[in-house]
């Protein structure tokens, strides 16, 4: 799981590295593993869709998902060790949003934690500070 973290973090870091995506990322993948904690479900799957479900939106706010699904193949070409678990992550990713309807467990967890994570004290105090 670090190193996964540590891959899909460094990938994030390479192909934007927004302060606010990457803090809203944090909280998406802490609100991901704690909703995952107790279960067999694989944690690299919240961790990757959690730092690049938002990167399409450097380029497209409205579509970012769609967008962010190119950033997921460039992913997997960099690590292919993890493409056994790209439907799973695309459905993070494609299907995070509100109207969305996720199509897997992986999925249904994600969508949750992209609106939990808007709640987390992290995210608050950095909304917070953005305000002032």
């Amino acid at each position: 799981m670090d190193k996964a973290n540590k891959q899909a973090f460094g990938f994030y870091v390479q192909e934007w590295n927004d302060e606010k995506i990457k803090i809203h990322s944090e909280c998406v993948i802490d609100a991901c593993l704690n909703m995952a904690n107790n279960s067999n479900l694989k944690k690299e799957v919240f961790i990757i869709a959690g730092w690049i479900h938002d990167i399409g939106r450097k380029i497209d706010k409205d579509n970012h998902q769609i967008i962010s699904l190119d950033f997921l193949k460039k992913f997997l070409t960099q690590h292919p060790e993890y493409e056994e678990l790209k439907d799973l992550i695309s459905d993070c990713i494609l299907n995070h949003r509100t109207n969305e309807v996720p199509t897997t467990k992986y999925g249904q967890i994600f969508q949750l934690a992209d609106k939990v994570a808007l709640k987390n004290d992290k995210w608050l105090e950095y909304k917070k500070s953005k305000n002032k």
